[in-house]
């Protein structure tokens, strides 16, 4: 057997994660340049071993078992690199048959089988290995780190301290010793284990006994525990201030601290000085973001990307930002690419038609919505802007049909309906929206907003009963539905029956929202109804003040001025409730009030002034 090979065992420990949770290793230990981890040069796969020399008169010599091994052992290496590791598995077997007492092989073969998740026949090796060759520091140091990885702490000791007996100086040894003292809460043999540490390495090396101090320290808390966790990482970083591993630990440890300022100045300055490093740019890029400092976060999120061209979230990540800085031509280019090497991403797809939206390239933006499958999350937002951008251009039919295609794909979701039942009012299809409405209330009999549609419809129809009761049905599930209670409110004024009840709905959906000029309107036109004119005058002209473009409520308190015998405010009203109506039946009958005041006016002109006072008083009557 070839003397020349050697077993990767810090890389193979460091694979198994046998490190204590409360030290897991340093990800910066170097392999042995011979191991089955840096082998440059696997065999091909055609490689055959050797023939022997006289087929006819075999002879099992040195040279034919070694031959024989090493190419068995090299297929191995090659299978494993290839992370074939159950053939890998079968060649250090067969590698095992011409060389039995290899220590190295059977290291080799131990690790594979920790590939497998097969520790049992991984500890049988070892412990083979380090039976046939005790002082073997690689075969105690995989033998401990299985051990440790099954919380065979105190058997995983005797492995490290073993090797101490004769390798004094073993970091690895002493690196692996502290950290099961740690994680059995024998803090101060640990702390002491790593101060020898420090004590016995080189300069270049000593930095990281610091760095596990900290860690304890840090893990132990406590004020006084973290100031010494700060000091021991410092003392690291003085030693190696490249070292990220310190620079992060550090940091979160001002991250429990709540030390903001310190944090952020550690970071930066580390990036700065030896940067970028990609953890590094993680945490800056979040502190940015809470900060909602969005250039900077782009800014690492940017160097995250350049370590990771393959990591989509840092540029889906990356494209949400450019979104938020309202940058849509950057964050339109980063989704795209996106979409290249994932076309079936449904959140980029959505995100994308939301930025051509922000754009109002709407187009654009319906056909990205329109590709998101129904079995997504974001399917019922993507269907819904989608049928409204449709909407905004007038295209009410391709609205409605991507309302339709979306229940037909989704009969579960009451916004759909909801939203449907929107188009169809705008389409004046009350009848059919009423019939899709009552299927819609079957499948969500509590759904309030459905059942205020459906009453809306109704009433679109003259269904005077039917609106009430569905109304009525929305009030008993929700006492503080403020549309529904001004709605029926309304709707017993303009019937003029229940006026005591209106105003109590009225002044119930005033109660929770005081500034709303339809509610406004509503009590205002109850008390008119009352003839409580005086009253409702303030209200209606409240109402005005927040919605003046709005024609029924310029109508209403022309209305009650007209009553009120304000006839010159009355006619200004009506004027502007002409200005703000688009229907010509509306307006015509608005007209006619208006025709009425100057006739009125033109009368009052022949008149004596005790005569036109007691027209006007007439006519108010």
């Amino acid at each position: 057997m070839a003397t020349g090979r050697q077993i990767a065992t810090l890389g193979a420990i460091a694979m198994l994660a046998v490190s204590c949770g409360s030290l897991q290793r340093r990800g910066d230990e170097g392999n042995y340049k011979n191991s089955a981890l840096s082998n440059l040069n696997p065999a091909p796969e055609a490689f055959q071993p050797p023939d022997m020399v006289d087929a006819e008169n075999p002879v099992i010599d040195s040279v034919y078992l070694q031959s024989q091994s090493d190419y068995h052992y090299t297929m191995g290496e090659s299978y494993s690199l290839e992370g074939n590791s159950e053939k890998a598995i079968e060649e250090f077997k067969l590698t095992l048959i011409y060389d039995p007492n290899s220590v190295m092989v059977r290291l080799r073969l131990s690790v594979e089988y920790v590939r497998q998740g097969l520790l049992s026949e991984a500890i049988e090796q070892a412990e083979l290995a380090v039976k046939m060759d005790p002082k073997s520091s690689e075969g105690r140091l995989l033998l401990g780190g299985l051990y440790s990885s099954l919380k065979m702490y105190e058997v995983a000791l005797k492995q490290y301290q073993t090797i101490l007996e004769f390798e004094p100086k073993n970091e690895e040894a002493r690196i692996y010793i502290g950290a099961i003292l740690a994680e059995q809460k024998k803090f101060e043999e640990s702390i002491q284990m790593f101060e020898e540490l420090a004590k016995i390495s080189d300069r270049e090396k000593k930095f990281q006994a610091y760095y596990y101090i900290g860690r304890i320290r840090a893990e132990q808390g406590g004020q006084e525990h973290q100031a010494e966790a700060e000091k021991a990482f410092t003392k690291a970083l003085s030693l190696n201030p490249k070292d990220p591993e310190s620079v992060l630990a550090l940091a979160k440890l001002y991250e429990v601290q709540e030390k903001p300022k310190k944090l952020l100045k550690l970071l930066e300055s580390f990036q700065e000085r030896f940067g970028p490093h990609p953890r590094v740019a993680q945490q800056l890029s979040n502190i940015y973001l809470e900060n909602d400092n969005y250039k900077g976060a782009v800014k690492q999120l940017e160097y995250m990307e350049g370590f990771e061209p393959d990591d989509l979230s840092v540029k889906f990540r990356l494209g949400l930002l450019y979104v938020e800085m309202k940058d849509y031509e950057m964050a339109i280019d980063k989704f795209e690419k996106l979409l290249e090497l994932e076309p079936e991403s449904d959140r980029t797809r959505f995100y994308l038609g939301a930025v051509y939206e922000e754009l109002k390239q709407f187009d654009q933006a319906v056909f990205h919505f329109k590709k998101v499958p129904a079995s997504s999350s974001f399917f019922v937002d993507a269907n819904i802007h989608s049928a409204y951008l449709l909407k905004l251009q007038s295209k009410f039919d391709e609205s409605i049909e991507v309302m339709e295609s979306a229940i037909s794909q989704r009969d579960d979701v009451p916004q759909f309906y909801a939203f449907y039942a929107s188009l169809l009012d705008d389409k004046r299809a009350y009848t059919k929206a009423v019939k899709m409405l009552t299927g819609a209330v079957e499948k969500f009999p509590t759904h309030t907003q459905l059942l205020f549609f459906l009453g809306s419809m109704h009433d679109r129809l003259g269904n005077f009963n039917e609106t009430v009761s569905n109304m009525k049905k929305v009030i008993e599930i929700d006492g503080g539905h403020v549309q529904a209670l001004n709605y029926l409110a309304y709707t017993y004024a303009e019937q003029n029956i229940n006026l005591v009840e209106a105003e109590g709905l009225a002044r119930k959906a005033l109660g929770f929202q005081p500034k709303d000029g339809y509610i406004l309107d509503t009590v205002g036109w109850v008390l008119f109804k009352q003839d409580r004119v005086a009253e409702a005058i303030p209200y209606l002209e409240a109402a005005y003040r927040v919605k003046s473009t709005e024609s029924i409520i310029a109508e209403h308190l022309g209305d009650a001025y007209y009553k009120y015998e304000l006839v010159d405010k009355a006619r200004k009203m009506y004027l502007k409730a002409v200005d703000s109506e688009t229907d010509e039946h509306k307006i015509r009958q608005i007209q006619d009030k208006i025709v009425a005041i100057d006739r009125q006016i033109e009368e009052s002109k022949t008149r004596t002034p005790a005569s036109s006072s007691s027209s006007s008083k007439t006519h108010a009557k």
